[in-house]
Formats: structure tokens, C-alpha cells, sequence
């Protein structure tokens, strides 16, 4: 029986397919600070600087391992291999900074130097992205440009074509490694601006370090201020070894969608111990730590969630508050505006005065965007200052019947008030429309006169609270 060898074979362009494996540039350069914060020193703190530029991004570190030609060749020209072990290095895969730099950009070059060596190694790829061989690089040697006992390790990407924010990138990076530049173990700035982590305004924070998947767990919850702020996005967030991982999360208990009140809970806990996904984007929810960490922080928190569920319950939305205020504003200049007896007031009536006078303004301003004219008017020179006139089975329009204005209250109660053509009000008309003239509102009278302003103002009041009710504004009074 004869027997052969097959051997497993890799094609290179599958590191090309790595490239995309990452959300957003901002994600990619994210990879590459990790590499950096994985060089650290104990009782060394690390110096990231990174410039950004419209074709072009620059790493710099300072103060870590730094790598040497044997380094280089061993772990970073490497792809799928790295000596990194878990609960030690953020890192373990052997492929996420090359394939940043791929992600970003088409050329680069790399500058590095260990700790101890006064010079300093360089190779540079003018086309990355040209995945079908292999690479091999020589190696020239420069000066460093710092002291010979600190690591150096320089970045640069060349024909980057992803789109990057600094601002945000600082934001950004302040809450991937708030832990570290809290102790000062990192030092982050973007185009020599500090990335500086915004302390948080609690009102409570209770520290806790327990047992959890067999080791200790370590972290702090709290509640922010009510209301809290908009800025800040409620939810535990989970580190690994001081970098975040994935959103905020809720271990097990119902979010703010169900229980507005938790919208204050916020917190940190460390998980050197539960593993990552390859990109760091969330914890491996099937792992046995961390399910067993997940159940132990769950009973932890789950005493301060209750009382936050049953605060949220009974608190009022301070967005419904604000609609109240709203309303109850409309109504007010409603009711005083009945009273004086100008409510369905226009100047379609006085149109057609002499003198030369102008047309008496009419309420329809001091409501605000509660009044619109009928047609949008095009206010542009040489413009037509009318929409033409239409035509159907219910006959022309009369010259000028366009501009009939409406009730200052269409955009509260929703219906227009129109004159007759005789400049009669005739209330509030049923017909959506309001171009039916042989249509009389409900209640209006046959004299063409609408109702009293006693019933007026109670219809409206009652409309008014019906819709707030509908909106969820509870028990809130609307009161002019």
C-alpha cells in the first residue's frame, strides 16, 4: 500500500483579507496602540504620541521593550504566531498590527530599537496591499533619537485613505484606556494634545473585590446625577488588562429600555482572566469565567438595580416635561387671544380696504410656528410670488383666494380655520382641507358665527390635554 504526504499551505493573499477586519480606522489604530501598551515596563510609564494627517498616521512609542532585528523578524514579521500569552498581553493572535497598517493605508515604514541599543533598525513597503508574495525586507541602521537605555518603536503609514477625527480619536482613546491614564502607567497625546480621561460626576460609587471564575474581580459601580448627562453612556464597562472591551454592559439585569432608571448606573470592572475576541470587541460570552463571573457581579449590582427600577417608575420623563411646558404655553396665548376676541381674526376681510393702508397684522405671530401660510412662497428674485391656479371638478379658485391665511392654532389642534370668501370666520372647519365652502364646522351656526368663547376655550383645553395624555405626559395639567 503506498502512502503520500500532503502538507498543509497557506496562500498569502489571505493576509490580505485580514486588511478589512476591522469597523472603522479608528478601530485599526486602536490595534496598534495596544501593541505599544503591550511593550510596557513595570514602573516605566509609556509614552504614545500619534500624528495624524490627512494621507498620512504615525505611531510613536517611548519607554517600553522596543524590538530588535531578531524581534522583528520573530514576532512582528510573523503572521498567526507571538509568544503573548493570555492574562498577560492584550495581543496573542500575531496578526492585528500588520493588518492594521494594511487597513489604513498602502505604504509604511518601521523604525525600532530596544532598550539598551543605541541604534536604532528601519525597513519600509512602498505597496502593503500587494498581498500575492511574501515579503522580505532589508534592514538599515540609523541613530536613535532617544536615549539609548529607553525601547523606540516609530510607525509610519503612508497613502492612508480611511478618514480619521482627531477629536474624536482623543475621545476615543481616553475611554478604551481610562484605567491606565488614571494611574499614569500610559501617556496618550494626538497631534501633541494630551488625552486626558473627564473624571466622573457620581453621586455614589461603591468599590468591590470579589471572587468570580476562580479568580478576583476587582471594580467599582456607582450612580451618576439625576437626570444624568447626555454625554455619558450608562452601563458597566469591562477592561482587560486596563483596555476596554465591547459596549457597556448590563450582566444579565434589563437596561434602560425597560427600566429608565438605570440610565444612572454606571461602573468598572477589570477581567484580566475572561478571554477576548480577536479584535477586542466584546468578551467570549461562552467562556467559563466568564459566565461565572457575569452571575456573581449580577447579584452584586442587583440590589441597586431594584431600587433604581422602582425610581424610574415613578419618576416623570424630564422630556415630558418639557412638551408640558410647551402646551400649556400654546394654550395660554390660545385663551387670551379668544378672550380679546381675535382668534379667528385675518386680514382676508381687509384686503380689499382703500387708503393705501396696509393690512392690520394678525395674531398669527404670537404663536409662534403655530401659523403657516398655506403655500410656501418662493422668495428668490424673479421668483412667482403665488402658486398657480388649480383647476378641477370643483371649479376655479377666485383671484387671491390662495393667500386666505389660517388660524394661528392649526399647529396645535391640527385643523385650519378658514374664512368665507366674504371674510366671514367660520370656525373650526371638519374638512382637512379647508377649501370646501359649502362646508360649515361642526357647531357653527347658520349666521356664520362660532360658538361662544366659554365653549371654545373648554373644547380646546380638552383637546389640548387629550393629546398630551396620548403622548405619555401622565397627570400633568395644563392650566393657561
Amino acid at each position: 500500500m503506498t502512502h503520500r504526504v500532503v502538507r498543509e499551505r497557506i496562500d498569502p493573499r489571505l493576509t490580505a483579507s485580514l486588511f478589512a477586519n476591522y469597523r472603522n480606522a479608528t478601530d485599526a489604530i486602536l490595534e496598534l496602540v495596544d501593541n505599544a501598551v503591550d511593550s510596557r515596563l513595570p514602573g516605566r510609564p509609556l509614552r504614545v504620541d500619534l500624528t495624524i494627517r490627512p494621507e498620512s498616521i504615525a505611531l510613536l512609542a517611548v519607554g517600553g521593550t522596543g524590538m530588535s532585528p531578531s524581534e522583528l523578524e520573530r514576532d512582528y514579521l510573523r503572521w498567526g504566531g507571538s509568544r503573548k500569552r493570555a492574562g498577560e498581553r492584550i495581543g496573542r493572535y500575531g496578526q492585528g498590527g500588520k493588518a492594521a497598517i494594511g487597513h489604513l493605508g498602502n505604504r509604511f515604514a518601521v523604525v525600532a530599537s530596544p532598550g539598551g541599543d543605541d541604534r536604532a533598525y528601519e525597513f519600509e513597503d512602498d505597496a502593503y496591499r500587494d498581498r500575492s508574495r511574501l515579503r522580505t525586507y532589508e534592514l538599515r541602521e540609523r541613530a536613535k533619537p532617544v536615549a539609548a537605555d529607553l525601547g523606540y518603536v516609530r510607525i509610519e503609514i503612508g497613502e492612508v485613505d480611511r478618514t480619521v477625527d482627531p477629536r474624536r480619536l482623543r475621545a476615543r482613546l481616553a475611554e478604551v484606556y481610562r484605567p491606565l491614564l488614571g494611574t499614569g502607567d500610559l501617556i496618550v497625546s494626538v497631534n501633541r494634545g494630551p488625552v486626558t480621561p473627564a473624571p466622573w460626576p457620581l453621586e455614589e460609587r461603591r468599590d468591590f473585590n470579589v471572587r468570580g471564575g476562580g479568580r478576583m474581580v476587582a471594580g467599582w459601580y456607582g450612580l451618576l446625577p439625576d437626570p444624568p448627562p447626555p454625554s455619558l453612556e450608562p452601563g458597566i464597562r469591562l477592561y482587560h488588562l486596563g483596555r476596554l472591551v465591547g459596549p457597556p454592559d448590563w450582566l444579565g439585569h434589563p437596561g434602560p429600555a425597560l427600566h429608565p432608571g438605570l440610565n444612572r448606573l454606571v461602573g468598572e470592572v477589570e477581567l484580566s482572566h475572561v478571554p477576548v475576541t480577536m479584535n477586542k470587541t466584546d468578551v467570549d460570552r461562552d467562556s467559563a469565567e466568564w459566565l461565572a463571573v457575569e452571575a456573581r457581579l449580577h447579584r452584586l449590582v442587583a440590589p441597586l438595580v431594584r431600587r433604581l427600577a422602582r425610581e424610574g417608575a415613578t419618576a416623570v420623563n424630564p422630556s415630558a416635561l418639557r412638551t408640558a411646558d410647551q402646551v400649556r404655553g400654546i394654550l395660554a396665548r390660545a385663551l387670551r387671544l379668544l378672550e380679546s376676541g381675535r382668534l379667528f381674526e385675518s386680514d382676508a376681510g381687509s384686503a380689499g380696504t382703500g387708503g393705501g393702508r396696509a393690512a392690520p397684522a394678525t395674531p398669527a405671530a404670537s404663536l409662534g410656528n403655530g401659523s403657516r401660510s398655506r403655500h410656501r412662497r418662493d422668495r428668490r428674485p424673479g421668483a412667482r410670488s403665488a402658486p398657480p391656479e388649480r383647476h378641477g371638478h370643483r371649479g376655479r379658485r377666485a383671484a387671491g383666494d390662495h393667500q386666505r391665511p389660517l388660524s394661528p392654532l392649526r399647529g396645535a389642534l391640527g385643523r385650519p380655520v378658514v374664512p368665507a370668501r366674504d371674510g366671514t370666520p367660520r370656525g373650526v372647519r371638519d374638512d382637512p382641507r379647508g377649501d370646501r365652502p359649502g362646508v360649515r364646522a361642526q357647531g357653527e351656526r347658520a349666521d356664520g358665527r362660532v360658538p361662544g368663547p366659554h365653549r371654545t376655550a373648554a373644547a380646546i383645553e380638552s383637546r389640548v390635554t387629550a393629546s398630551a395624555a396620548a403622548g405619555g405626559l401622565g397627570e400633568v395639567a395644563f392650566r393657561a
